[in-house]
């Protein structure tokens, strides 16, 4: 994660790394969203984007996207939202803060105390960056099971950054997810994104 987050705050200058994180965890869930169900308007919304950066720049964004897939390759975690804490983008002027991970994790062992290997289907109204939902993929797996075949998950957040934020890690961690922006309690669906392992079991959204 180290080299992640010292490659945003080299690039901060122009922009704040808060605005550096969230444009390159959207051009790459947009790059990956794009390759499964192409939509003029996301890919619009990447090119006006990738104008904000140089060449040079977006290759190193490149690097970073590499470097997370390399990560979610080693263990899951929730380091989207690792990287955001530690960029000090979460704080009381935004007033954004992710649970630590190892509490998520802590919540799905005792949620999944019982669990004997059936399928599960989680909704997650509030999802920010993911992490409860990657600590039940973490815990499956732990306990010896398919979470790629047996987890299902349809996760909403109001804000667009973890919508984006979760649909990356879901990607990465091969989980089969519905990631919505909206207001839950309103069923607003203003955007809808599969994960590639949604797509890889079958069902189209």
């Amino acid at each position: 994660m180290d080299e992640i987050i010292n490659g945003i705050n080299r690039m901060a200058g122009s922009y704040h790394v808060q605005d550096i994180f969230q444009d390159w965890v959207q051009m790459s869930g947009i790059s990956i969203s794009n390759q499964l169900f192409f939509d003029q308007q996301l890919e619009d919304q990447y090119l006006t984007l990738a104008k904000k950066y140089t060449a040079a720049q977006l290759k190193e964004m490149c690097r970073w996207t590499a470097r997370l897939v390399e990560l979610f390759e080693d263990d899951i975690n929730d380091y989207l939202g690792s990287i955001y804490m530690m960029l000090n983008a979460g704080n009381s002027r935004t007033g954004q803060f992710f649970t630590p991970f190892h509490v998520c994790v802590l919540m799905a062992r005792v949620a999944l105390a019982g669990y004997s290997g059936g399928k599960i289907t989680a909704n997650e109204p509030s999802v920010g960056g993911g992490a409860n939902i990657l600590a039940v993929a973490k815990e499956m797996k732990q306990q010896g099971y398919d979470y790629q075949s047996l987890l299902d998950v349809v996760a909403q957040d109001l804000d667009y950054k973890c919508v984006w934020m979760s649909y990356l890690q879901f990607s990465f961690a091969g989980i089969s997810a519905i990631c919505v922006q909206g207001n839950t309690l309103l069923n607003e669906r203003n955007l809808t994104l599969v994960t590639p392992m949604y797509c890889l079991r079958g069902v189209s959204p």
